[in-house]
C-alpha cells in the first residue's frame, strides 16, 4: 500500500487492479474514483463518476422530472384557456 498525493487516499494492488480508498469520519474506510491518477485525468471518473450505470439512472430520472414539469405546465395552461373562454356569471 503507497499514499498518493491526494489527502488521505491509499492506493492498493488486488490482483493486478489499482483500488484507491479513502478512510472517511463517519462510515471508515471507503472505495474512491480519483479523477486524476499519476498526474494524468481519467476522463471517464471526472465525466461520468465511474459508472455508466449511475450516469444512465441519473439521465432517466431528470427525464422523468422534466416530463413531469412540462405535462404539469400544458395540463395548467389548458385549463386556464377553459376558464377565460367560460361564461362567468355574476349575480347582483
Amino acid at each position: 500500500m503507497q499514499n498518493l498525493n491526494m489527502k488521505g487516499v491509499k492506493e492498493l494492488n488486488i490482483e493486478g487492479e489499482r483500488v484507491f480508498i479513502k478512510k472517511s469520519n463517519i462510515f471508515g474506510w471507503g472505495f474512491i474514483k480519483p479523477y486524476k491518477i499519476d498526474g494524468k485525468i481519467n476522463w471517464k471518473n471526472l465525466l461520468i463518476g465511474g459508472s455508466w450505470k449511475k450516469v444512465i439512472i441519473l439521465i432517466v430520472g431528470i427525464l422523468i422530472a422534466a416530463g413531469a414539469v412540462y405535462e404539469y405546465s400544458t395540463a395548467v395552461k389548458v385549463a386556464n384557456e377553459c376558464l377565460n373562454q367560460s361564461v362567468m356569471i355574476i349575480l347582483p
